[in-house]
């Protein structure tokens, strides 16, 4: 059912959906910019020997520590984006890291070109208390 009413009959002078372009856009503007994070190419970390890969994941693994992977694959002549998660499993080669947004994905052991355990920043360490 549609209503048509005249426009001389309205009771205010309705812009139609200009008066949503604003919300639109700001999802949109909130969009592009996640996606730009993730496709904006990252620094290429050192390429490390599997033993000291197996061992920083296996010391994730043990303490429940976050990792930041970096996969050894190529997409458009710049490494896969690095990926922030916990060590969820592994068998045999390969090994599950559960993301922030709680999907599970996972890399074989020779994929891998980077494995580091970030270190924590204490916000006690810091000396910018207001006064």
């Amino acid at each position: 059912m549609e209503r048509i009413v005249p426009r001389e009959k309205w009771l205010y002078d309705d812009r139609g959906m200009l008066k949503w372009m604003g919300w639109i856009l700001s999802d949109h503007s909130a969009y592009m910019e996640s996606v730009g994070k993730q496709t904006r190419p990252r620094e290429v970390k050192p390429e490390m020997p599997v033993t000291q890969i197996s061992a920083n994941l296996q010391k994730a693994w043990k303490t429940g520590q976050a990792v930041i992977v970096q996969s050894d694959t190529l997409e458009n002549n710049c490494f896969t984006a690095e990926y922030h998660g916990q060590v969820a499993g592994y068998q045999g080669d390969q090994i599950y890291l559960q993301l922030a947004n709680d999907s599970v994905k996972f890399f074989h052991l020779d994929e891998l070109r980077y494995v580091e355990i970030p270190t924590a920043e204490k916000w006690w360490s810091h000396d910018d208390t207001t006064r």
